[in-house]
């Protein structure tokens, strides 16, 4: 009796679980603290106290869901929700953790890229060469990134005809790495004969980097079953991901130099395949008036081989050329004043335009415009 009130007593285990009823109502919370006394139980459970100058409180989770690496002293964000056990141990049951801090990220990257270096992720023997002409491949960044004009243009300027399969993902913030996964998935899974995955995003912090840093992301890209090609803004900027994937690119615009060889490089290789096999057909003839006739089918043998390899490298020339891309029916159209039209937009109606065909041109007048849904 208190004050007069009668008020039925409460067993322990009734008192504590009243109490733990009362904290898992409880909307759960963002705390930020210090990392002291970390530990892995077992391999299955993460334990640490989390503290500042004056408190401290301890903080429990599956190793499964801890998706970054943790030691004493790191500056930490703990989410999660309070509880009270039946033995009466108040902890802080977390969701999830994020350093905070150049310093606690940097710490962080160090210990990630450490495991995965030891385990062979980064290993020189694990890369796959880019395919030498591709004709399809995934692209994955956000639409809003310079990364993903800068890589268009480049890739437009080298190689026309290849066709990109466009996969729109957030490169940063609390959802990128899940976009991340599911984008990479996709592109192993659901695209059809792709050749090759490019993953791209502009420079940044460490933090606007770390969905590219992310344990997940970074072991889905070195297990991607088509080469992957990964560029993160500048030079220094140095990500796992990139680690990880078969070809490291310092750019965006890299990533489309290293994917598809320029006009001027495949000129280049052919002027050079045409002069190896003039010296090898002069040093082979001389060496081979003394040989038998073997020898000299042999020989015939490599230079055909060497011609249509030499063929096949003009074919490919030749169909980048502006005249071909007419005749497989496309137009050039121009203004009045010497413009090209790429847009209906930058047409009035009544405007006076050209039109290249393969063979001759027309003059037109506009008289409406019509816009396609990805214009609009």
């Amino acid at each position: 009796m208190t004050d007069g009130i009668d008020r039925p007593a409460l067993t322990v285990t009734q008192f504590v679980r009243l109490i733990d009823e009362a904290l898992v109502a409880f909307d759960g919370a963002d705390v930020e603290g210090e990392v002291a006394e970390y530990r892995v139980i077992h391999g299955k459970w993460v334990t640490f106290t989390l503290k500042d100058e004056r408190s401290a409180v301890g903080c429990f989770m599956p190793v499964w869901q801890l998706k970054v690496q943790l030691e004493d002293g790191m500056t930490v964000r703990a989410v999660g929700r309070p509880r009270l056990r039946d033995k009466g141990f108040f902890s802080f049951v977390l969701e999830a953790v994020t350093p905070l801090g150049e310093g606690s990220l940097k710490r962080a990257f160090e210990l990630l890229k450490k495991q995965l270096a030891d385990e062979g992720l980064f290993a020189a023997d694990r890369k796959r060469p880019l395919p030498r002409f591709p004709q399809h491949v995934a692209l994955i960044t956000s639409r809003d990134a310079a990364a993903y004009a800068d890589f268009l243009k480049v890739l437009q300027h080298r190689q026309g005809g290849l066709t990109v399969s466009f996969l729109h993902t957030q490169v940063q913030g609390e959802d990128a790495p899940r976009q991340l996964l599911a984008a990479l998935e996709a592109a192993n899974t659901q695209l059809q004969e792709v050749d090759a995955i490019v993953l791209i995003r502009g420079g940044g912090s460490l933090e606007d980097l770390q969905a590219f840093n992310d344990e997940q992301v970074v072991r889905a890209v070195a297990s991607s079953r088509m080469p992957i090609v990964v560029g993160v803004g500048h030079e220094r900027d140095v990500c796992l991901a990139e680690l990880a994937a078969d070809v490291r690119a310092s750019t965006p615009s890299n990533a489309a130099e290293l994917l598809v060889r320029s006009r001027e490089e495949l000129a280049l290789e052919i002027r050079h395949m045409r002069t190896q096999l003039v010296y090898r057909v002069r040093d082979r003839l001389t060496a081979g008036r003394a040989t038998s006739k073997r020898l000299v089918d042999i020989l015939r043998g490599q230079v055909r081989g060497l011609q249509q390899g030499l063929a096949q490298l003009v074919r490919i020339l030749r169909s980048l050329s502006p005249e071909q891309t007419l005749r497989r029916g496309y137009s050039i159209t121009r203004k009045a004043d010497g413009s090209i039209l790429t847009r209906a937009a930058d047409a009035a109606e009544g405007d006076e335009i050209t039109t290249r065909l393969a063979n001759g041109s027309l003059r037109s007048t506009v008289t409406a415009r019509h816009y396609s849904a990805a214009a609009k």
